[in-house]
């Protein structure tokens, strides 16, 4: 009966052919019985033939693993503590203490041990396998060297190698029987250290100029650490930060300026508050290194104090580094060494004779020349007739003189209760830009007033004001109590001594001041009646005395306005003062500057349409000069920028000021940079230049290499080579171009220490050198400790060639029995069987008749 039930068909839909039995047995109907069934036994025999009868047959069979596991441990510094715990674990989680094992450890060499567990534990010492080093080679080559069988190797490593390259027993290890298993943690394991990655700098910069640092930090604890950060420029510290540093990566942002040295280093130092929290101090510091460029010098000579203030903020921002002197006395400063020498509107009479000679050769010699100003630069009697003529592209002429001005007193309240909304701050600014308004002919002084009055700024021309102007009016300060008359007094006082077409007095005052109505008003109305001055007055918020300002302001002829808010007095004032200018003279008008068609100088400049000046001084412009800009007066062009080549140097003359009297429109023109830039840049004399381009060295493969972005791209035929100095070693060679304007080689450095790098560009006999790089190798790269995450990467790929895998699932070490099962086909048996029953059928019917009767 087992053996019916053994029996199972591989396609028993032949089975359906039985629904053909009626069809035979119509078929043969006309046949006896006996034959009939004889037939059908045949047809159910082959039917069963083609249903592919077997019979199975369970055998069981003992399987397991033939031989004890491998499990090799890394007992290299490399790995930390934790590390070496969470191996502890894992192989106590994975073998059973009384599974047979074979142990390996090994670092820089391998040795067979009885019980790995307790090399783990520290009870084994592990200087026997060389602990400063990981060389997974020498490992895989020990196990290669035995007979070629089945072996499963467990793994347990973080995969750095600072020894051997197992890759290159890859092929090997494919060919062979062994199959490598690493065992990987799933999580990061913290390590106590704080690592001080990189330092990134502007490879180059200007020197002077600020430039942004950025410090890359990593924490590779599993907790939050205290420590200071310190950032040293050239060995000297500029910044030192306590710091928190929660687990992970940060990026630190510093500011500081870059020196005149030619190399600047900026150093990133981390100490840890808890050593035990960073016990690792090979990476606490990194260096970043910073070429500094020389600025071009510009000396910049101001008739008064702080009256270039405008051309000296364009200059610094082109890159200049400008000197900024007023002569006053003593000798300014020599010619040699500035790129670019101006004279803004300095008198004749302050500079000695052999200085101006000094000037014209030190131009001729190649260098740059600007004048530029008023009456003291090209007026008469000045520079006419000196070598600073002959360096000119114009020839200098006498201009008009100006005759009418205006005289102004402001009349400022500086009492306590100026300090409220910053009004005291706001009045001065309006008498800063009232200062601004008024031309240089013009006369201005301040008078402060509380419980007395006093001057604040003496009575003088506004030209020679502007130098010291805002010095001196900060000066005044919020305090006391207020009384306007004796001020206003000392205002009469002042016009009274002066000549000017025109005096006006201007009150600003926030408070109740002492004094009947009817003195203020007697007073004002003899100074507008007798002395010709008018008086005019603000009052500031709702505790100023309105009645008594509005009434001064009616009888003294002059203006009132009422504000509240502090922030308008300077439209205020200067409204006030364009509102009532003196009738100008026929030079104090508009003047359209007109460019000219084929300027050099202008040549980069994009912009056609100037401002208007308001004045100029008039020239001539010389023979072989270049009319840059012309102004048109009477029917005539007269040279409002003009330029040539004196010698190997170049000369430019601007015959009107740049600080806001005839420029007042220029000075908030947005191309006024750009109009000095082109200006001083076709000015500057030649240097070599090289290209943009950029420099960066990265740690592949445990070596530096370094990469040059070169951004414009030179012609065919260039040659970039390097030379490399440090540790009293020097080496050199040839970058490779690996890309369109990448060009990578790498460096021959191993020691740590600092490096300098020394890169050029030849083709031909033509060697144009760039800036030098810096680079520090604060440690070896194949130094052996701990990493905060595990080389998965090259433990994938050695598994995936042995046919392992990466954290195999747990198989119980014990043997085990397993069922199999046979199968026996019984086809050929059934087919012979039918056959031989078709034989017997015609063999009776053809012998015994009889039987195919029935």
């Amino acid at each position: 009966m087992d053996w019916f039930f053994s029996i199972r068909f591989s396609q028993p839909l032949c089975f359906a052919g039985l629904l053909l039995l009626p069809l035979i047995w119509l078929g043969w109907r006309a046949s006896a019985r006996a034959v009939l069934l004889w037939r059908s036994v045949i047809f159910v025999l082959l039917l069963a033939a083609l249903a592919g009868p077997e019979r199975v047959r369970p055998t069981v069979r003992a399987s397991g693993p033939d031989e004890e596991p491998i499990v090799a441990l890394d007992l290299s510094r490399s790995i930390s503590r934790p590390m070496r715990e969470w191996m502890r674990k894992a192989v106590a989680e994975r073998f059973s203490a009384s599974a047979p094992i074979r142990w390996l450890v090994f670092a820089g060499g391998a040795r067979a041990v009885d019980d790995g567990r307790a090399w783990l534990s520290g009870e084994a010492p592990a200087a026997e396998v060389r602990p400063e080093q990981t060389n997974l080679e020498a490992l895989f080559a020990e196990l290669l060297r035995e007979r070629d069988r089945e072996r499963s190797v467990f793994l347990l490593t973080d995969g750095w190698e600072n020894a051997g390259e197992i890759e290159r027993l890859l092929p090997a290890l494919a060919a062979s029987r062994v199959k490598v298993f690493p065992l990987v943690p799933t999580e990061t394991i913290g390590v106590a250290n704080v690592e001080v990655k990189k330092v990134i700098a502007p490879h180059r910069a200007v020197a002077g100029e600020s430039v942004t640092v950025k410090v890359f930090v990593e924490n590779h604890n599993a907790r939050e650490v205290e420590g200071t950060l310190a950032l040293a420029r050239n060995g000297q510290t500029v910044k030192e930060e306590r710091l928190r540093l929660k687990p992970g990566s940060h990026v630190l942002t510093y500011q500081s300026s870059v020196s005149g040295d030619s190399l600047n280093s900026f150093q990133a130092t981390f100490s840890a508050a808890t050593p035990g929290a960073d016990l690792y101090g090979h990476d606490n510091r990194s260096v970043a290194w910073t070429a500094a460029e020389t600025k071009e010098k510009v000396l910049l000579l101001n008739g008064q104090r702080e009256q270039g203030k405008y051309l000296e903020e364009i200059l610094r921002r082109r890159g200049f580094e400008v000197t900024a002197v007023s002569p006053n006395g003593s000798p300014p400063p020599a010619p040699n060494g500035y790129a670019v020498v101006i004279f803004n509107n300095v008198e004749r009479e302050r500079l000695p004779g052999a200085y101006l000679a000094a000037i014209e050769r030190h131009v001729a010699a190649g260098n740059g020349f600007v004048m530029l100003g008023g009456d003291h630069s090209f007026g008469p009697g000045g520079y006419r007739d000196t070598p600073i003529e002959t360096v000119l592209p114009v020839e200098l002429r006498e201009p008009k003189k100006e005759e009418k001005n205006r005289a102004f007193v402001l009349v400022i309240d500086k009492s306590g209760s100026m300090r409220e909304d910053n009004r005291i701050l706001f009045a001065r600014e309006a008498a800063k830009a009232m200062v601004r308004q008024l031309k240089d002919n013009d006369l201005l002084a301040v008078v402060g007033f509380d419980i007395s009055a006093f001057v604040v700024v003496p009575m003088a021309r506004v030209d020679r004001l502007r130098g010291d102007f805002d010095y001196q009016i900060d000066r005044l300060k919020p305090g006391g109590r207020t009384y306007l008359l004796p001020a206003v007094i000392e205002a009469k006082r002042l016009l009274e001594r002066e000549r000017a077409d025109q005096k006006h007095v201007i009150i600003l005052s926030d408070g109740e001041t002492g004094g009947s109505q009817g003195d203020y008003i007697d007073l004002v109305s003899v100074m507008k009646q007798e002395s010709k001055i008018t008086v005019s007055a603000v009052a500031i918020g709702d505790q100023a005395n309105i009645p008594l300002l509005k009434r001064i302001s009616q009888y003294g002829g002059g203006f009132f306005h009422h504000t509240y808010d502090p922030r308008t007095l300077p439209q205020l004032v200067t409204q006030q003062v364009r509102e009532r200018p003196q009738p100008e003279s026929p030079a104090e008008r508009d003047y359209l500057p007109l460019a000219l068609r084929g300027s050099e100088l202008l040549a980069q400049f994009r912009e056609r349409a100037y401002p208007p000046v308001r004045g100029f001084i008039e020239t001539e412009i010389k023979r072989g000069a270049e009319l840059d800009i012309a102004v048109a007066k009477d029917d005539r062009r007269f040279p409002l920028l003009a330029s040539w080549r004196y010698g190997r140097g170049k000369s430019v003359a601007f015959a009107t000021d740049m600080q806001g009297h005839w420029t007042r429109s220029w000075i908030p023109w947005s191309g006024l940079q750009d109009f000095w830039g082109a200006i001083f840049d076709w000015l500057r004399p030649p240097r070599e230049s090289v290209p943009p381009h950029e420099v960066r060295i990265n740690i592949e493969n445990d070596r530096p290499v370094l990469d040059l972005y070169v951004f414009q791209e030179t012609n065919g035929g260039s040659q970039f080579r390097y030379e490399l100095a440090g540790r009293g070693s020097k080496h050199n060679g040839i970058l490779k171009r690996i890309a369109p304007g990448r060009y990578q080689t790498e460096l021959p450095i191993s020691a740590p220490g600092d490096y300098r790098i020394e890169l050029a560009e030849v083709k031909g006999a033509e060697r144009k050198a760039y800036p030098t790089v810096g680079y520090t190798l604060a440690f070896s790269p194949r130094s052996e400790v701990p990493k905060p995450n595990v080389n998965v990467a090259l433990l994938e790929k050695l598994a995936r060639a042995t046919g392992g895998e990466i954290n195999p699932a747990p198989k119980s070490p014990e043997k085990t029995n397993e069922v199999l099962f046979s199968a026996e086909p019984l086809r050929t048996p059934l087919i012979f069987a039918a056959g031989v029953l078709f034989l017997l059928e015609i063999m009776f019917r053809r012998f015994f008749p009889p039987f195919a009767a029935y």
